[in-house]
């Protein structure tokens, strides 16, 4: 195989790795969000998952929002392991407290 077809491979290779250890984070993380959001349910709360926020910094998507009797109390961000809460969400989450009084509480799950 010559240089390049074997860079090519190569970068394919390492590509395809990572998109499988992408969606192996991003499975974990639906998993711990849904076992969450049920624990919640059990508790009386009513839960609507990955819920749309518009803010000036761009969209944010609350992985749980919690109500109670038809008032919503605010969002949940739920993390799984090494998985950031990055400057960009704590920036968006900061607008939606200060403007909209929408609070985001963040929970991990090692």
């Amino acid at each position: 195989m010559g240089s390049s077809a074997a860079n090519i491979a190569k970068t394919t290779i390492t590509n395809s790795v990572k998109s499988s250890g992408v969606q192996t984070n991003r499975n974990a993380g639906n998993l711990f969000r849904d076992e969450f959001a049920e624990l919640m349910e059990k508790e009386g709360y009513d839960i609507q998952k990955e819920v749309y926020k518009k803010t000036p910094f761009g969209k944010r998507y609350m992985d749980i929002e919690v109500s109670k009797n038809g008032k919503v109390l605010g969002g949940i961000e739920t993390k799984v392991g090494g998985s950031r809460y990055l400057p960009a969400q704590r920036a968006k989450d900061n607008w939606l407290r200060i403007m909209e009084g929408y609070k985001v509480n963040v929970i991990g799950k090692p």
